[in-house]
């Protein structure tokens, strides 16, 4: 049948493989019961497997063990099909992240690896584990990227850097930033820059290791490492909060004689500082900005008077805003102009926010634009130098000339200075102007410290009275502490009274008790919303205890005003309602302290009071006791 051997041989391999699966299926195949045939050829009938079936079966079970893969393995293989360039690979990457599946991003990154060059992707994957604060996972993804030959690039460096920077453990922080950065020093294939010294700077800024940041500065050049405006800034901010850190301890500010000593040092270090970065700014070398010129500016705050005072030289070198008045320039400018033969003039010279536009070509300082922290900074100078007279010609350089919009922390500066000037009429006027979504409360305690020191000025308890509309009209919930002041600068108001009633003592007395009965009015309104908020509070609670503390000082004040009987029946009675029902919370507060702790004793001495103000003097309204020989309202006057 067949010519060859060849032939003949396959033909006879083919039919005894197919003869061996045959009866391999029929063996696994489970018979058709059938009882007739059963009984009739039950001695021919046979399931016996061939020998070798079970072993066959193991080998083909842990094969396919072998190639099994998880579905999360699947979709990223899948992915990868359609995910050729890096680039697709990375924004994948990215917008994975983004969602919040790290495991997947970091799947499918693995497995890109094995053939590509996703550096990018990598530099996304640590940067989500340390911007969640998460430095050793960063650390070790930073290791296993290098071990799977994916090479770090300069970025990978900075986002290690900057993720240091931002850890909760500064300490090690700064020993693996230090150790990662000594490391590209050494290493010829990426060379630190200036942008990664810089970082490592930050790192050692927010550790407040001092020594280890210098040693980092150190290693700067002329070249690629050299230093620039924000490597000095980092410097100064570092030298600051270090002395900062030393002078405000958890138990009150305290100005040591050692504080003092290295507030002294910091100031000079900073200004050896200070004359290398104009010396390089004068070469062109860098440029100096805002940030910079503050860095330098919040140094200089915390020495003495003569430190204070040079922030106003510091503005007017490097943004140019003059320290005199402009009128007075000008002319002066004029005059030299005149002498020289040069109409200033004649050619006015086109500038854009103070800042002088050169021909091309020729030489130009560029100079640091004003800005909030700026304004903030010359504002709290004129405060402690009590130079406040300037504060509102700054205000008005600062948000017409270069068009400042005034932040939270600049108008709470400006009320700072307003209050060391003792100027409540600008203290209403830039309340009123201070937009409502960043006023806080403790901007009306400014303001209304502000009018307790301008107590003699006539209008000083009206400024006040608007302060409190101001705050009724801009805050939600009331201040507390801001309307127990309230009452305070009606009581202050005792001597303004005396000198203009200087030979009236009975008419000086009767106007300050009715000054105090129309703040116990305006101060009602006020109240009822603090009552409605607080008063289902606990009695441990501080919004709870400052709505008490409030009511005694309005009982104190009500007594006092009905005590003297120089109101009308009608607004007599009215008072004396009120303070029933102030005297109501008072007492029910104090049922539920007792309650509460079975140890609680209200002692007598013990009554809310605000001691010794901002001014140095005592305004408190406790009653005071006099001879009874003194007519009523005399002897109410006369207590001091």
């Amino acid at each position: 049948m067949f010519t060859c051997k060849s032939c003949t041989r396959k033909a006879f391999s083919a039919l005894i493989n197919h003869t061996f699966r045959l009866q391999n299926t029929l063996a696994t195949v489970r018979p058709i019961y059938t009882p007739a045939l059963s009984r009739r050829h039950r001695k021919y009938t046979t399931t016996t497997a061939p020998a070798n079936a079970s072993q066959q079966d193991t080998y083909q079970e842990d094969a396919r063990r072998k190639h099994a893969i998880s579905p999360q393995e699947w979709a990223a293989q899948k992915q990868l099909q359609y995910l050729k360039d890096p680039l697709h690979i990375q924004d994948y990457v990215r917008k994975t992240l983004a969602r919040g599946n790290f495991d997947d991003a970091m799947l499918i990154t693995k497995k890109a690896s094995k053939d590509t060059a996703v550096t990018v992707s990598w530099n996304h994957l640590i940067d989500y584990l340390m911007q969640r604060g998460r430095l050793h996972a960063g650390i070790k993804l930073y290791n296993e990227m290098k071990k799977v030959g994916q090479l770090p690039n300069a970025q990978t460096y900075t986002i290690i850097f900057n993720g240091c920077a931002i850890s909760a453990h500064p300490k090690l922080a700064v020993s693996e930033a230090i150790r990662i950065y000594n490391n590209m020093l050494t290493n010829n294939r990426i060379t630190p820059n200036t942008i990664h010294l810089n970082a490592v700077l930050k790192v050692c800024a927010n550790a407040e290791d001092i020594e280890s940041l210098f040693t980092i500065v150190q290693t700067a050049n002329q070249g690629i490492r050299a230093p620039n405006n924000l490597t000095y800034t980092i410097i100064l901010n570092a030298l600051r909060r270090k002395v900062q850190r030393r002078q405000y301890g958890p138990a009150e500010e305290v100005d040591t004689p050692e504080i003092t000593r290295a507030k002294e040092q910091t100031i000079q270090r900073s200004r050896a500082i200070w004359e290398e970065v104009i010396s390089k700014w004068r070469a062109g070398s860098i440029i100096i900005d805002e940030e910079l010129v503050c860095a330098m500016g919040w140094i200089l705050l915390m020495g003495d008077y003569h430190d204070a005072t040079s922030i106003e030289d510091l503005l007017e070198q490097t943004m140019m805003i003059p320290k005199d008045d402009m009128a007075a320039i000008r002319e002066k400018s004029k005059e030299e102009a005149g002498r020289s033969g040069n109409d200033i003039d004649a050619k006015p010279a086109t500038s854009v926010d103070g800042r002088k536009i050169k021909a091309p070509g020729a030489p130009e300082v560029s100079h640091a634009l004003p800005g909030n922290n700026s304004l903030s900074l010359i504002l709290a100078s004129l405060a402690k130098t009590r130079k406040t007279a300037r504060a509102r010609r700054y205000w008005d350089h600062f948000t017409e000339k270069h068009h400042v919009v005034p932040d939270a922390n600049n108008y709470h500066h400006m009320l700072l200075a307003l209050r060391e000037g003792k100027n409540s009429g600008q203290t209403v006027m830039y309340l009123w102007d201070m937009p409502a979504e960043i006023i806080l409360a403790k901007n009306f305690r400014t303001a209304m410290n502000t009018c307790l020191r301008d107590r003699r000025n006539p209008g000083a308890f009206d400024n006040a009275t608007e302060v409190l509309q101001i705050m009724l009209a801009k805050l939600k919930i009331p201040d507390p502490i801001t309307l127990r002041n309230y009452l305070r600068v009606a009581y202050a108001r005792k001597a303004y009274f005396l000198g203009r009633f200087k030979h009236n003592v009975d008419a000086a007395a009767m106007a300050w008790n009715k000054q105090i009965a129309t703040a116990l009015k305006n101060l009602w309104k006020p109240y009822l919303i603090i009552a409605r908020q607080y008063e289902e509070n606990g009695p441990e609670s501080n919004e709870k205890r400052e709505l008490v503390a409030l009511a005694r000082k309005m009982i104190g004040a009500s007594d006092s005003v009905v005590s003297s009987n120089v109101l009308l029946p009608r607004e007599q009675k009215e008072i004396e309602a009120r303070r029933n029902s102030l005297n109501r919370l008072v007492v029910r507060h104090f049922e539920q302290m007792q309650e509460m702790y079975p140890g609680f004793r209200q002692d007598e001495n013990t009554k809310e009071e605000d001691g010794e103000g901002e001014d140095g003097e005592d305004h408190t309204h406790t009653p005071w006791k006099y001879p009874q020989s003194k007519p009523l309202i005399q002897r109410i006057w006369t207590s001091d």
